[in-house]
């Protein structure tokens, strides 16, 4: 098994000066390796033992043969074909069935920025497979691509890629009337089939975030934009939904559900941190680590009847108060 690190640079490489027809040794080999992951900031090899493995493992995976022949006390390495490379061998039905599959489900993005390449690979690669039978799709997803608002995620998109402030004109549910917003755009998330742009608002530094089908327009404001250093896939580690208020933090939250219904809770998880806290002949309780937003009472009211909250209290007072003012209306 190659060491896994860097592997990929280091199979690049290796294959170049293989095929160049020169006969390499293996300190020559090892610099050339150490000078292309220097340029890409990656740690160089020390080891000839790595430098060996992937020798082998180019003649095992690929079916070639790599010659070794002495220069004086030094082995050298070339291929034995020298019209052979790793990256010139033609790919099987099998392969291009798997590769259909996967791109059949990166079409889910069709039509947004950046994956106009698909259909043009798709084409090419029908073409490749000289009319052989082409894959079936097999995964199917719910798509938002058709939504009010979409239009503007191409713009947004590259406003984030180029860091680019733009100038918002968004409209609210609760608004009478729209306003003119200047945000510094940072990350594009989807919940619920729904997509929502997180950004910083003027001179705001606390993070907001506007759902895409409440924007009516959208350009380029002549602003200097203002970065962030947020890692979005640790801002939303203990969020349930979109919603998160300036220093909140997950608090431990306590649901039980009647012992029937648990499997279903168990084989699709309302979060990562869930877990199994207690147990009886009735009921299962389960903890998750979450902030207490908006979107995680909308899913304990989904499930009606078949759960409590058991803690915090706060967050139980809340549900209750929900319950009976939606009594109101029966």
């Amino acid at each position: 098994m190659p060491n896994t690190k860097n592997y990929s640079t280091r199979l690049r490489v290796l294959d170049r000066c293989l095929r160049s027809g020169h006969a390499y040794t293996g300190n020559e080999l090892t610099a050339f390796i150490n000078e292309a992951l220097e340029l890409r900031g990656e740690p160089k090899i020390t080891s000839r033992t790595t430098l060996m493995d992937d020798l082998l493992n180019i003649e095992n995976e690929y079916h070639t043969t790599i010659i070794r022949k002495k220069r004086g006390r030094q082995m050298t390495y070339y291929y034995e074909d020298p019209e052979f490379s790793i990256f010139s061998e033609e790919l099987s039905e099998d392969d291009f069935l798997h590769l259909s599959q996967a791109l059949s489900i990166l079409r889910r993005f069709k039509g947004m920025p950046q994956f106009e390449w698909m259909e043009e690979l798709g084409a090419r690669m029908n073409l490749c497979m000289n009319n052989a039978k082409q894959a079936r799709a097999t995964v199917g997803f719910e798509s938002s691509l058709y939504n009010k608002g979409m239009e503007y995620f191409t713009p947004l998109f590259d406003a984030i890629r180029k860091k680019q402030t733009v100038e918002l004109r968004y409209q609210s549910f609760k608004m009478k009337e729209p306003q003119t917003l200047i945000v510094h755009p940072y990350y594009l998330k989807e919940y619920n089939n729904r997509w929502f742009l997180f950004c910083c608002t003027g001179d705001y530094t606390n993070l907001s975030n506007y759902p895409l089908d409440r924007i009516l327009a959208i350009k380029p404001a002549q602003v200097p934009f203002r970065d962030t250093d947020i890692n979005f896939d640790d801002y939303f580690k203990d969020v349930i939904g979109v919603t998160k208020r300036e220093g909140q933090h997950a608090e431990k939250v306590l649901l039980k559900f009647p012992k029937n219904e648990y499997p279903y809770v168990a084989t699709k998880p309302w979060h990562g941190s869930q877990h199994k806290v207690a147990e009886d002949e009735q009921s299962v309780t389960i903890e998750l680590d979450v902030v207490l937003n908006y979107e995680l009472e909308q899913k304990i009211l989904s499930w009606g009847d078949y759960v409590e909250v058991i803690g915090p209290q706060e967050l139980r007072d809340k549900i209750k108060d929900r319950i009976q003012s939606s009594l109101k209306s029966y």
